[in-house]
């Protein structure tokens, strides 16, 4: 089980919140059929998707009117940044690095699952392969990101791995990391990836990227760090032959917690959230806002959010006012509630407002014995009863592990009708349930304007409706020696 270190990737959606579908969706296209491509992606994969279990015992799901005409502009946002294959449904990609044949490395890979009106396909899962092999740790050893970032329509996958360098030199020493890009293609991710380019002052690169749209040019722009700073660069065709152009975005720090793009102001640029620390021992932590603008991302909002800590970060409006809100997860125990919290910032047209914050000791969150801290290990934001208002996702990966949904309404999140699910609350009698919730998603994946949760374990990922309209979904691997499950993206 991961526990919440430096460099866990933050689990992040793009501008608006995560699951609110337009209201035509249009007609899936038919699955195509497996691609062969020249290494280093494998040839597709096929193999059985998920085995349902029975739905749990819960109030049956109606879809409510949204509130506002925006929520449908950032549906769609979210659902191209996901859509590889540009059906309309957007898709799954959940790392899935194989062992070795002797066990002391992994092939680092994800797995890819296409979206429909079903939810999840079940004929169709793609292996994407980054060639790379990295020795076996505890640490994280893959990052994900997506978007359009060549215009083209359809969503591409960034990642981030490790590579060797020198294998005599000590550990600390030899590995640094590679940035990639498979490219969406109508038959999905099927390209052979794209090497590109790191920023030159950088160091070594550490597992967080995101994406967001920062100047509103239609292409989808990225983010990388390496800990001492954050870097932009903007998309284009030019990306496609691997070549970036990385501007500064934050050079103060010591340390980057995690970071998250959204729409904060409201003015339909993507903001970028960061917390990070800098070196002094005093220090504990802060979380800015940089703005959008027609010239990408310049210069910081008023107001800050809470940063000690904080290892995962999420935007989403909850209030339903037009402004994306900063959601921060602290898991640490030594915080300000035992088992560990999260930080909900307003977003407005002028900055961050005021702070709130929500652990499982407030009062009328629901109880469980089941996971001891790491409550705020994993944010994410989505509409799971197309309401239209964002609603949020908290992972407590302690013991077997929890997921808390918290409800979003005009007066914001709060702890009343809120859910916690364990294992087996969401039908899952499968072995592989530790570290449950050590990574979470909110995204519509059959098109229906409410958003399904995705809660990952240690080789294994959920995927609940918490209206209860469909019945619970177990992933497991396709392939055998998978260490499947994380990230999700």
């Amino acid at each position: 089980m991961r526990s919440p270190v430096p460099g866990k990737l933050a689990i992040c959606l793009l501008a608006g919140f995560a699951a609110v579908a337009c209201s035509t969706m249009p007609t899936p296209a038919p699955t195509p059929p497996p691609v062969t491509t020249p290494p280093p992606v494998t040839t597709p994969t096929r193999a059985d998707a998920a085995t349902s279990a029975p739905p749990p015992s819960v109030t049956p799901y109606t879809a409510v009117a949204t509130p506002a005409a925006s929520v449908s502009a950032a549906a769609r946002k979210v659902r191209a940044a996901h859509d590889y294959n540009g059906d309309g449904y957007p898709d799954l990609v959940v790392g899935a690095p194989q062992a070795t044949a002797d066990g002391k490395a992994l092939i680092l890979r994800a797995e890819v699952l296409y979206g429909s009106a079903d939810g999840l396909t079940t004929t169709k899962r793609e292996i994407v392969s980054t060639g790379v092999v990295a020795p076996r740790t505890e640490d994280d050893i893959l990052s994900l990101a997506s978007g359009d970032f060549d215009r083209d329509g359809y969503a591409d996958l960034a990642i981030v791995v490790p590579v060797t360098n020198d294998p005599a030199a000590p550990q600390e020493l030899r590995t640094n990391h590679q940035l990639t890009i498979v490219f969406g293609t109508a038959d999905g991710l099927s390209g052979t990836p794209v090497t590109v380019t790191q920023p030159l002052a950088a160091g070594w690169l550490t597992l967080l990227t995101a994406a967001g749209d920062f100047n509103k040019d239609g292409y989808q722009d990225l983010v990388v760090t390496d800990d001492a700073g954050v870097w932009v660069t903007y998309g284009g065709r030019s990306i496609r032959k691997g070549r970036a152009s990385w501007k500064t975005v934050l050079s103060e720090a010591t340390y980057v917690g995690s970071f998250a793009t959204g729409d904060v102001t409201g003015d339909g640029f993507a903001d970028l959230a960061v917390a990070y620390s800098v070196d002094d021992p005093a220090d504990e932590g802060t979380g800015v806002v940089y703005r959008g603008s027609p010239t990408g991302l310049a210069g910081r909002v008023p107001g800050r959010f809470p940063g000690w800590g904080v290892g995962a970060v999420a935007i989403g409006d909850i209030d339903g006012d037009g402004f994306g809100d900063v959601i921060a997860g602290s898991s640490y125990a030594d915080a300000e509630d035992s088992g560990g919290q999260i930080y909900i910032s307003r977003g407005s047209a002028g900055g961050l407002a005021e702070r709130r914050l929500l652990g499982p000791g407030s009062p009328g969150m629901p109880k469980t014995t089941d996971v001891a801290g790491g409550f705020g290990s994993s944010v994410a934001v989505g509409d799971v009863d197309a309401d239209g208002y964002g609603d949020v996702a908290v992972g407590g990966d302690g013991d077997t592990g929890a997921v808390y949904v918290l409800r979003g309404r005009r007066g914001g999140l709060s702890a009343r009708d809120a859910q916690v699910l364990v294992p087996e609350t969401v039908g899952i009698s499968d072995p592989n349930t530790a570290g449950f919730g050590q990574a979470v998603s909110l995204i519509d994946l059959d098109g229906d304007a409410a958003a399904e949760l995705l809660a990952a374990a240690d080789g294994a990922v959920s995927v609940y409706s918490p209206t209860g309209r469909n019945a619970p979904v177990h992933i497991t691997p396709a392939q055998r020696d998978d260490d499947f499950g994380y990230p999700l993206n």
